[in-house]
């Protein structure tokens, strides 16, 4: 029969951690509870039973009854081997605490300790040096005793200790002792798992280079899990920098080309009769927006992996936006539509000017497109800059949001250039404030149409 892998390498397996981690802590509470057992000097008792009961009865009368019939001394009738042979009977009095005992006993046992018995009923006594059994009541001439069978050679059973234990000190080392434990075990099992959620929050937030921090030696099932992440995130990362690279590749050789088509197309038109002028405007006309869009393609490529140098410079916000809004008017007013503004930015921040413009105008020139009749500009600073740019449009589907600012991605099934542009001006914007640490969001309006919320840092 082949052994269970399980069994040959139980290190490997989470069930098993839990299952030993479950009965560490029932032995270490146990362990403790018996350890401070010992250091505490236990006294207590249960109720006596059974033959036991009887048979201390039966030894009371016969003492009563000897003492009454012969006239011996209650000493005497202790003492004599019949009643003594195999026991030790001691006898306490009711007044003046005078004590009897069948034969000597050790000094270092402790009979004081069966006082506080004398008015219960018949009991099991433990202590640590010995088990009493009684008190049963004897009357006989001598006055009025309680009679204990001592039995020095039985000392006090082991778990019988953890019963004596008073019960709110065994909860509080059960609970301390499961507290302590469950503590470690837990960070040892969450650990991994908090590791594996940051990472794949960090993933998902686009930060290709993160990791879950889960260490060689661990071989259960959530070590095997984290590596396996690890590399599944280490190939999404190569996946995703081959394609950027082929992208950024592919733009940059196309321009040589591109530019030899718009120097043969200018070189024809000179050459060209008035009738075919028509064709090589539009071929010219083509060849510029093909242009604009390998251009733009290269500088998403750039900002994407962070290699777009910022020509950073102390720029005044406000005056890069009015140098914007001088031609997003001009645009809306071509459109039939109104363009607003409300508040004005005072501060100066290190930036790259062009970055910005060109951030601000994708978004302005997207809500101009898709607007109905209006568009809202706000402007504030407080603790830093914040830009909102609304439409009157009818929004965007909510799946669709977090897309928007992907490369190529555009709402509308349609491919056509009136539709659904290129769909890299949110993309080029979002990576330019990101280029400038920071955040660009877009959100749906209740009343319909969709607002782009922009906060930039105030850096020194």
């Amino acid at each position: 029969m082949k052994t269970p892998d399980w069994f040959k390498k139980p290190r490997h397996y989470l069930f098993l951690k839990i299952f030993a981690w479950f009965w560490v802590t029932v032995i270490a509470t146990i362990t403790t509870l018996v350890f401070l057992s010992k250091l505490t000097s236990n006294v207590g008792n249960d109720e006596l039973r059974g033959p036991m009961l009887k048979n201390l009865q039966y030894t009371a009368k016969s003492i009563e009854r000897i003492v009454a019939k012969h006239g011996k001394s209650t000493q005497e009738v202790i003492s004599h081997p019949r009643l003594s042979k195999h026991k030790l009977l001691y006898l306490n009095g009711e007044v003046h605490g005078v004590e009897m005992l069948s034969e000597p006993i050790s000094k270092d046992i402790d009979l004081s300790l069966l006082n506080f018995t004398k008015r219960m009923s018949p009991q099991i006594i433990f202590t640590d040096e010995y088990q009493a059994y009684g008190p049963v009541k004897i009357d006989v001439p001598e006055g009025i005793f309680f009679l204990y069978e001592i039995d020095e050679k039985r000392k006090k059973p082991f778990f019988v200790g953890l019963w004596l234990m008073p019960t709110w000190l065994k909860i509080i080392i059960a609970v301390i002792a499961s507290l302590m434990l469950s503590f470690f075990f837990s960070r040892n099992l969450i650990a991994p798992i908090n590791s594996l959620k940051e990472t794949a929050n960090k993933l998902a937030h686009g930060d290709l280079t993160a990791r879950a921090d889960i260490s060689n030696s661990r071989q259960d099932e959530l070590g095997v899990l984290g590596r396996d992440f690890n590399t599944m995130a280490t190939q999404l990362e190569q996946l995703i920098s081959a394609q950027k690279r082929l992208l950024a590749d592919i733009s940059h050789e196309l321009r040589s080309p591109l530019t030899r088509l718009k120097m043969a197309t200018g070189l024809a038109q000179m050459q060209a009769e008035d009738a075919q002028q028509a064709y090589l405007e539009r071929i010219e006309k083509e060849a510029n927006q093909l242009d604009k869009m390998i251009a733009d393609v290269l500088q998403v490529s750039r900002l994407e992996a962070k290699s777009q140098t910022l020509s950073l410079s102390t720029q005044s916000i406000q005056v890069i936006i009015d140098h914007v809004l001088n031609d997003v008017r001009f645009e809306a007013n071509q459109c039939n539509k109104h363009l607003s503004v409300e508040g004005k930015i005072e501060k100066e921040v290190p930036c790259d000017e062009t970055l910005i413009a060109s951030a601000l105008e994708n978004v302005l020139r997207n809500a101009i497109k898709y607007a109905t009749q209006h568009i809202h500009l706000i402007l504030s600073e407080s603790d830093a800059i914040y830009i909102t740019i609304c439409d009157d449009g009818k929004g965007v589907d909510e799946a669709n949001l977090e897309r928007l600012c992907e490369p190529f991605f555009r709402q509308e099934h349609a491919r056509d250039r009136n539709t659904g542009g290129t769909g890299l001006g949110l993309a080029i914007a979002k990576n330019a404030i990101s280029a400038h640490d920071g955040t660009l969001i877009l959100e749906n309006q209740e009343q319909g149409g969709l607002c782009v919320k922009i906060r930039l840092p105030i850096k020194s």
